[in-house]
């Protein structure tokens, strides 16, 4: 990953929202997308049970589901890495990528639930439903 990494324009933080209040606008996904192919790496909000080491928890009676762990995508010209917030894990995805929207709802309405099937398996990510358009157009580059 390079030095210059920045957010995508659906990645938002409080300030980010802050500013937008006051009518300071955000970068759109068109600047995004020539951002990167000037050399920069972006930057999507990314959370996924299946990415990295999966943790399993306990929800009673025996039973255990996947931990859904936070982190981000690192969109670069011919390379897509997550990487887990708290453990720097880094996973290096390989192509050919599929994505295609998930059968399970989000419970916050800006995101959205992907099925991402990529050459190392199949994987559920949220993304903000902002970011969709960049990382669909990123993740068909990367396949050529």
């Amino acid at each position: 990953m390079t030095s210059d990494i920045r957010r995508a324009a659906g990645t938002r933080t409080l300030s980010d929202a802050l500013l937008s209040m006051v009518g300071i606008r955000r970068r759109s996904t068109e600047q995004d997308l020539a951002d990167l192919r000037a050399g920069t790496t972006l930057q999507v909000f990314c959370s996924s049970p299946t990415l990295g080491t999966v943790r399993m928890l306990s929800v009673g009676k025996g039973r255990t589901i996947p931990h859904t762990a936070s982190g981000h995508l690192h969109l670069a010209a011919g390379t897509v890495t997550w990487r887990n917030r708290r453990t720097r894990e880094d996973v290096v995805l390989r192509g050919p990528f599929r994505l295609s929207p998930s059968e399970q709802r989000t419970p916050h309405p800006k995101m959205a639930r992907i099925d991402l099937t990529a050459g190392d398996g199949q994987h559920v990510i949220v993304i903000p439903k902002a970011d969709v358009p960049l990382v669909t157009q990123v993740l068909e580059a990367a396949d050529r």
